[in-house]
């Protein structure tokens, strides 16, 4: 059998796209300058290029643990179809996670705020970090609201403090909710929200083109039980109903869909489905705690872009299946 004679031709084209790579990626010269160097135009420099990394001269190989975050974040937005993941890394203990999505969640907003949106904020741990790790960043014509009442708690857990905050930092206009977030009687809510300044307000908050939340939990570490807005009965009547999670007060099944009690007749806020319509909801919340209720309010279709850590994205991966 002849064996067969090398082709001179292709032998020289792989020649020359080795050459154009190496003076591209190991010298750093523009396409340009390596077109004149051999006198090819520029778009032959490119052709030739993306021709050396289709035959596998040239592969490229990204190596650093962040992949392992990005890979996660696909993973997590094919299992549950909604837009964007931001996946971070955990921290050895909880304050240090909790930190971590502080920082991120806050970068994420600075960047994704623009002069003229309206952005609803709600309350929670997370939010409080989030809204402490904002730099100030002036932006013409911006509006916070607040869309859930107050809660009987201190400092930045509160979603009137949150909100103030978050306005302080973009020097936006702030619009409060002045009422409590749980209240005694559907007849008190009723009352309330006949109010034309508390109606304008919820109508805001269903009106804003961006929401900043967190997803709570029903387990004992709850922090509706800790700032005494729910009782334990109140939380044990929740879980029997199949409650695993809420946003705003709202809370949610497994499977996303709401969760109806009679403290629902009793809550201030924007309802899930006014949630559901906002066209940009983020929502910031890790912890294995937390695993569930994320995988509710994905299921669900209540947030858009996600912001967790990577243990939380993997149990929440695994707890999807």
């Amino acid at each position: 059998m002849a064996l067969r004679t090398p082709d001179v031709n292709d032998e020289h084209d792989k020649a020359l796209m080795a050459r154009i790579a190496w003076l591209y990626y190991n010298h750093g010269l523009t396409q340009q300058a390596i077109g004149e160097m051999l006198g090819f135009s520029r778009n032959k420099v490119l052709r030739l290029l993306a021709r050396a990394r289709d035959e596998g001269i040239v592969q490229i190989r990204v190596e650093h643990p962040s992949i392992r975050y990005m890979e996660l974040e696909e993973r997590l937005t094919a299992a549950f179809g909604f837009r964007e993941a931001l996946v971070v890394p955990s921290g050895d203990t909880p304050e240090q996670t909790l930190e971590a999505l502080g920082q991120f969640g806050a970068m994420y907003l600075e960047r994704t705020v623009a002069p003229g949106d309206a952005v609803g904020t709600a309350w929670g741990v997370t939010l409080r970090q989030v809204a402490r790790h904002l730099r100030p960043r002036p932006l013409s014509d911006v509006t916070v609201v607040q869309l859930l009442g107050g809660l009987h708690a201190d400092g930045l857990i509160n979603p009137l403090d949150v909100a103030r905050v978050v306005a302080e930092k973009f020097e936006g206009r702030l619009q409060m909710l002045y009422t409590p977030a749980i209240v005694d009687t559907p007849e008190i809510r009723d009352a309330l929200l006949s109010d034309n300044a508390i109606a304008q307000t919820l109508a805001a908050g269903a009106a804003v083109k961006k929401a900043l939340v967190g997803i709570g939990d029903v387990t004992d570490d709850s922090s509706l039980l800790r700032w005494q807005a729910l009782s334990p009965a109140e939380m044990a009547e929740l879980r029997r109903l199949g409650a695993v999670g809420d946003i705003l007060g709202r809370h949610f099944d497994i499977h996303g869909r709401p969760v109806e009690t009679p403290l629902s007749e009793r809550t201030i806020g924007i309802s899930l489905d006014a949630l559901q319509a906002i066209p940009h909801v983020i929502a910031v919340a890790g912890g294995a705690r937390k695993v569930e209720a994320i995988v509710g309010a994905l299921r669900g279709g209540y947030v858009d872009t996600l912001i967790t850590d990577h243990r939380t994205a993997e149990a929440v991966l695994g707890a999807s299946r």
